[in-house]
């Protein structure tokens, strides 16, 4: 998989809802440190599934989780690109 999706939050607490809520709805999900590249945050991003994503924004917004931003994540070069994306 080359590209996937980031996750960030404001707190350790949304993080963590975030996680057991997403989990139980079925998605893939794995927590990691945030990116040196994306700045702010709590310092916990979720690692997301590119296939997945419109699920999992679905799925956040019934349940009012509450997420900093989210941003794909491709590779370039051998770099890793970090697009912010915007999901109303």
């Amino acid at each position: 998989m080359n590209d996937y999706y980031v996750a960030v939050f404001d707190s350790t607490h949304y993080a963590l809802k975030f996680e057991k809520t997403i989990k139980a709805g079925g998605f893939k999900i794995n927590i990691m440190p945030v990116p040196r590249e994306i700045t702010a945050s709590c310092g916990i991003s979720a690692k997301l599934e590119t296939d997945e994503i419109d699920g999992i924004v679905r799925l956040a917004v019934e349940n009012d989780l509450k997420v900093s931003d989210y941003y794909r994540v491709e590779l370039q070069n051998g770099k890793r690109v970090y697009h912010k994306e915007i999901y109303l």
